[in-house]
């Protein structure tokens, strides 16, 4: 998309405001007969006035954007708007503007208004177009492309109109609108095929623009293919390699497609033999052949020829993992592993591990133990603090515990593994334990993983140095359960018995448990101890605990003046950072969402990139149906933000490639909240899936609420009562009162 530079702009800013002094030029070019003064036979109205004033507005706006004051310039241009609301050159001005400032609610609203006011701004009308494919707003970017290429200015620009076309073709292919798809790439290929007007705009090379015919024609014949036009298919890809003969090879892959939609098998084969002799990277060709050669009969062909090609071409990773499946189909285990085993020197990806453990489950229990060795050898590298923290070790415990979350009956296996490990005296790194803990219990296997944790209490001669270890893992697969009050037995145990834990711990967890099961006055209790045995660094967070469990027990102005005296006596920005957030809640729960909203935005401000207040404050918009298209663009940089600090570095965690399901609720309600019924199902349907979200009652009463506006009443109230199940077993406190809420709609779902 070509936009006004800002060369152009500025130049025209420049003459502008050489217009606007003209008069005063005059007077001081030496002329001493100075004319006499013009005197208007009548007052100039308040409309002329404020459109010579948004001219004036409407040139500093630029010279404004030149000198990148963006912010300047918006406001300035936002009052131009003002004074002349008709001028669609100041609603253009403003987009590009709005976009570099993150504003896309206001760039889309800018759009409409240019294009309102001048329908044929072709160049206004793609942009538009974009954004809004940006946004997953297909149905409306069509619409707009449509209008937009029936603009006569495009006759002038054959490089946006061919942009234009190909938007549009791309657009209707992934709406499987083949016909309308078909359409739109023939018109790109039409401006293609002249490109003495592409070489005068100097926008493209002969070269480039030889290639991108060649590659539109192609796109066009597997266009073709889904429409069922075997004929314009040929006709295309012969078109594409007459265009750029270097395609010979690509085009005999897709007369391949041609001939196997034909039922042609033979005459596909040795087309794609073609095809492959030019060692093409991926793997989409040899799926291809391996299909092919079943329906032929020809299956023995297949672990040899792949691995001949993979011989042939040592660099292609995908084609390794090809030649391991099918090595295991055959029933060729050993030479399955060892390919794997070549893939993970240098490929550490949960692909590899995915093929690798697939093998070791064909073995049984006795593949539970490699997978549970390796897993066990990855997590004591990776978390080895005396030796320094391996991070291609890291990786690949990041790789394996993607598979082994995924795989429940692979779990199955592993688990007693670790178990029987255990037993026998061999033990396993206490990373190991943690991860298998949280693993087992995101399986389900609940009891399991509370055994491993317990087992280690039992073990003779105390824990040492890794006590606290088991005793916080222990704890967490408890609170998973909703065991509430054996987290409290636990930790009393913790109290009398630990030796090597910071005790702090123990009245932390016993406060959390005491809050879940409504003991108010026990809870506060703990929190207190917690914070009267905590030292620097952690009186802090104790702070922050005690000032939640007063938020959480209906002590709102207590909860609101412990925030003020952290502000006060804590100054650095992580801690204020941290005391803000919690008295953004504290405010939240006191029924002051302004208030609330105020600490989270300057949160904000210090640091734009915080995932945690960004999600809260969309989230909270969304609550109060304000700012939603802004609130929808912070939870997105949220989970952004987040699923960027999950995946880096030496992080380890079983949800690695999991957005975080808080965060996705929350994007998923924003949806909700705009009337993107069938978004924000996608979202909170996604939500419900990730670990966290799964057992979040909030979580199944949004989707509840999405199920009952789109008039599914079976699924709305099958949702609203898992989440009653979750608050009823202690996912959260029954003195919610969204518990009570639910309970309602409840009834409303009833047929």
């Amino acid at each position: 998309m070509r936009t006004m530079s800002p060369t152009i702009r500025s130049a025209l800013a420049g003459a502008l405001c050489l217009a606007l002094a003209a008069p005063l030029l005059a007077q001081t070019s030496g002329d001493t007969d100075l004319p006499a003064r013009h005197v208007p036979s009548k007052a100039p109205t308040k409309k002329e006035l404020d459109h010579r004033e948004a001219l004036r507005l409407y040139g500093a706006g630029l010279l404004q954007e030149r000198a990148n004051k963006l912010a300047e310039a918006a406001r300035t241009l936002e009052e131009a708007r003002r004074l002349d609301p008709g001028s669609a050159d100041v609603f253009k001005a403003l987009v590009p503007i709005y976009l570099a400032l993150d504003r896309v609610g206001d760039a889309l609203a800018a759009c409409r208004g240019a294009l309102e006011l001048n329908p044929n701004d072709h160049e206004t009308g793609h942009l538009y177009a974009r954004q809004l494919r940006g946004l997953d707003r297909k149905k409306e970017a069509i619409a707009v492309l449509k209008r937009t290429a029936r603009c006569p200015g495009l006759a002038d620009r054959p490089d946006l109109k061919a942009q234009v076309w190909f938007d549009l073709g791309v657009l209707s292919e992934q709406m499987a609108d083949w016909a309308e798809a078909e359409r739109a790439f023939r018109k790109v290929v039409a401006v293609l095929e002249k490109p003495a007007a592409l070489l005068e705009v100097g926008t493209y090379t002969k070269e480039e623009i030889v290639a991108q015919a060649a590659e539109t024609y192609e796109r066009l014949g597997r266009i073709c293919l889904k429409a069922g036009a075997p004929a314009r298919a040929i006709a295309a890809f012969e078109k594409a390699q007459k265009t750029d003969p270097v395609r010979a090879g690509r085009l005999s892959f897709n007369l391949a497609q041609v001939y196997q939609g034909q039922g042609k098998f033979r005459e596909a084969l040795d087309r794609l033999n073609d095809y492959l002799r030019t060692q093409p990277q991926g793997t989409e060709g040899y799926e291809l052949k391996i299909e092919l050669q079943r329906k032929l009969g020809l299956g023995k062909q297949i672990v040899p020829e792949l691995r001949t090609a993979s011989d042939r071409d040592p660099n292609n990773v995908a084609l390794k993992l090809v030649l391991a499946r099918e090595c295991r189909s055959a029933g060729q285990a050993r030479e399955a592993i060892a390919t794997y085993e070549v893939l993970l020197r240098t490929t550490a990806s949960p692909e590899v591990y995915r093929g690798l453990f697939q093998v070791y489950k064909d073995e049984g229990a006795a593949g539970g133990v490699k997978a549970l060795n390796r897993l066990d050898a990855a997590v004591r590298s990776a978390a080895d603090e005396k030796k320094g923290r391996d991070r291609a070790e890291a990786a690949n415990a990041r790789a394996m515990l993607i598979v082994l979350r995924e795989d429940a009956e692979l779990m199955k296996l592993v688990v007693p593994a670790a178990g029987a490990r255990l037993r026998g005296g061999r033990g396993l790194s206490f990373a190991t334990r943690v991860v298998l803990g949280a693993l087992a219990a995101q399986a389900r296997q609940l009891g399991e993983s509370e055994k491993l944790y317990r087992s280690c209490l039992e073990k003779p001669g105390g824990l040492g140095d890794n006590e606290a270890e088991v005793y916080s893992g222990l704890l967490r697969v408890l609170r998973a359960q909703y065991k509430h009050a054996d987290v409290i037995a636990v930790c009393k145990q913790g109290l009398r018995k630990a030796q090597a834990t910071n005790l702090v711990m123990f009245h932390q967890s016993m406060a959390m448990a005491y809050l879940a099961l409504d003991k108010n006055k026990e809870a506060l209790a703990s929190a207190e101890e917690a914070l009267n045995l905590a030292t620097e660094p952690r009186r802090l967070p104790m702070k922050i605990q005690r000032a939640q469990v007063l938020s959480n027990i209906g002590e709102h102005a207590k909860a609101l003046a412990a925030c003020e005296v952290m502000l006060k006596e804590h100054g650095s920005a992580g801690e204020v950072r941290d005391v803000r957030v919690e008295l953004s809640s504290a405010y939240l729960a006191a029924g002051q969402a302004d208030k609330s909203e105020e600490q989270l935005e300057l949160v904000l401000r210090a640091d734009p990139n915080d995932a945690t207040a960004s999600n809260n404050l969309g989230y909270q918009w969304a609550e109060r149906h304000k700012n939603l298209s802004e609130a929808e663009k912070l939870i997105r940089k949220a989970i952004d933000l987040d699923r960027k600090q999950r995946t880096g570095g030496t992080s380890l965690s079983i949800a690695a490639d999991q957005d975080n399901g808080a965060y996705v609720d929350s994007l998923g309600w924003v949806l909700f909240r705009q009337g993107k019924l069938d978004e924000a199902r996608r979202e909170l349907e996604r939500a419900g899936k990730t670990i966290d979200g799964e057992e979040d009652p909030v979580v199944w009463d949004h989707l509840g609420d999405v199920y009952f506006r789109q008039e599914e009443l079976a699924k709305a109230a099958e949702a609203w009562r898992k989440s009653l199940r979750l608050y009823e077993a202690g996912a959260r406190r029954k003195s919610d009162p969204r518990y009570k809420e639910v309970q309602g709609k409840l009834k409303l779902a009833k047929p």
